[in-house]
């Protein structure tokens, strides 16, 4: 029943008022199709060395309609694996391990969204059976800033459109300091790969109370509506059902939340009451408040930054600042939740191939 959830959920929820998720994918063994260039043909690697993994599994791609389209991996797709594998040396060891797992890294010459991740429909048995990835080009070949690039994004928020990666002056500022001058690369790739821990772990687990009717065959919102989080998961956490917060963590301004393909979305004359009614939920930033699924995303990326002193991340707006490093550091029951999962031994997608 949690597989149906899941399945049905990520094909059937819109991208309107505060459901507007980035892109994840849930593909069955057949449809994820693409064409390696001859210099990929694998070699053994070992299940402790997933860097050796990345050069065979990068793949530059041109657009696609749809995640189930035939993809033929670029000549030049090798050149993108160092900037991959400067990442895997600084992951901790838990996320270096999604590396084994992964089928295929798209490298996106154009793409609206960061990045997607995805997974292969899991077995009767719960088990995810592969999984994939997909990151603007130019994130991987330029050395973009978390300021710069996560800045543009929260301003996305509040409708703004700018060029990539720009910040501009009428938006909420962003000011983000990751360890050692790392690029937005780094934080963006933690991102995605909680995604696939989250799927892999059943992190977010909702299930239809009993004596209750759940019809889950089509998308419809009151249906989703009656499904409640499980004890003890992360949902149960923040979330009333996988498509609104509890009442304790809903402010006025989530119905107006949105990124990407919204048909309503906070305003700039939002900017200052928007952050003033998110600051005292625990949701640790904007995004985090989107879904259940992006909560644990940014919140499984701030437990892995906050590992370091050095790493800061500011909101500022005309009349006030925010602290959201500071805000996880005291988030209590989420930053315990989260290092008991991350101290767990983890499930990891096994590749196809």
């Amino acid at each position: 029943m949690k597989l149906l959830i899941y399945l049905i959920l990520l094909v059937f929820v819109g991208t309107s008022h505060a459901h507007a998720w980035e892109d994840f994918y849930i593909l069955k063994p057949g449809q994820l199709h693409f064409e390696r260039t001859v210099s990929q043909k694998f070699s053994h690697f070992s299940q402790s060395d997933c860097r050796s993994r990345i050069p065979q599994i990068t793949c530059v791609v041109n657009p696609a309609q749809n995640p189930q389209e035939s993809r033929q991996c670029q000549e030049d797709s090798s050149s993108a694996a160092a900037a991959l594998e400067k990442i895997h040396d600084i992951l901790p060891p838990k996320l270096q391990k999604v590396f084994c797992g992964l089928d295929v890294i798209y490298i996106e010459n154009e793409l609206e969204s960061l990045a997607y991740a995805g997974i292969i429909q899991a077995d009767a048995q719960g088990n995810v059976r592969g999984s994939f990835m997909g990151i603007r080009r130019a994130l991987v070949e330029q050395n973009y800033d978390a300021t710069s690039v996560l800045g543009w994004k929260e301003q996305k928020a509040f409708g703004i459109k700018a060029p990539p990666f720009v910040h501009l002056p009428e938006g909420p500022r962003v000011d983000v300091t990751l360890p050692a001058s790392l690029s937005a690369l780094h934080y963006i790739i933690a991102h995605e790969f909680a995604h696939i821990l989250d799927f892999a772990n059943s992190a977010n687990n909702f299930i239809c109370p009993e004596g209750v009717t759940c019809n889950l065959s089509e998308w419809n919102p009151e249906e989703f509506k009656k499904l409640t989080p499980k004890d003890g998961s992360w949902s149960a956490l923040s979330w009333k059902n996988p498509l609104e917060p509890l009442p304790e963590q809903k402010f006025p301004l989530w119905s107006k939340l949105c990124f990407y393909g919204c048909s309503e979305q906070l305003g700039l004359e939002d900017i200052e009451a928007f952050y003033h009614q998110l600051n005292p939920t625990n949701f640790v930033s904007t995004y985090a408040a989107v879904s259940p699924f992006e909560d644990f995303a940014e919140s499984l990326t701030f437990a892995v930054m906050a590992e370091h002193d050095d790493f800061q991340y500011l909101i500022q707006t005309p009349y006030a600042s925010y602290s959201l490093e500071a805000k996880w550091r005291d988030s209590g029951p989420k930053k315990i939740w989260m290092q008991d999962f991350l101290n767990r031994d983890l499930k990891y997608p096994s590749p196809l191939k």
